[in-house]
């Protein structure tokens, strides 16, 4: 994964969210018509008909809030490519990254931070009246 500036990041993040949300809404729609369909040719059960008619009314709902919050997400992807006071977002990488490599292809400048367990060969040395409050039991 490439490291990005924080003004990709939001763009990704953005794009990808309106993405999930239309996909859902799109199939929370696919649902609603299947409801409408049942209430549709329900004829002489008024309960049961009523039941679809409820259902596809709260699927019509949920389909139209990830509608609009696709919406949301769009504005904000594309204010976030256009936005002109965020210059010093392209600046911005992340940092302070952390993650498990191993020690012989660490990269330059990395600090590396022994995992619980790891011996630790560069452990400080310190005068032997204070030995035990440095030393791990194995």
């Amino acid at each position: 994964m490439a490291i990005r500036s924080v003004r990709e990041h939001l763009q990704h993040h953005h794009s990808r969210s309106a993405s999930f949300d239309i996909a859902t809404g799109a199939e929370l729609d696919k649902l609603r018509k299947c409801f409408e369909a049942l209430e549709t040719n329900t004829s002489d059960d008024d309960a049961l008909k009523k039941i679809y008619g409820d259902a596809k009314e709260s699927v019509a709902r949920l389909s139209a809030s990830f509608m609009n919050h696709a919406e949301h997400h769009r504005s904000l992807a594309a204010n976030a490519e256009k936005a002109a006071d965020t210059d010093d977002l392209d600046k911005l990488v992340p940092s302070n990254i952390s993650g498990i490599v191993d020690p012989s292809r660490a990269p330059s400048g990395g600090r590396l931070v022994p995992r619980s367990g790891q011996p630790t060969p560069d452990m400080p040395k310190v005068d032997m009246r204070f030995e035990h409050l440095v030393k791990v039991d194995d």
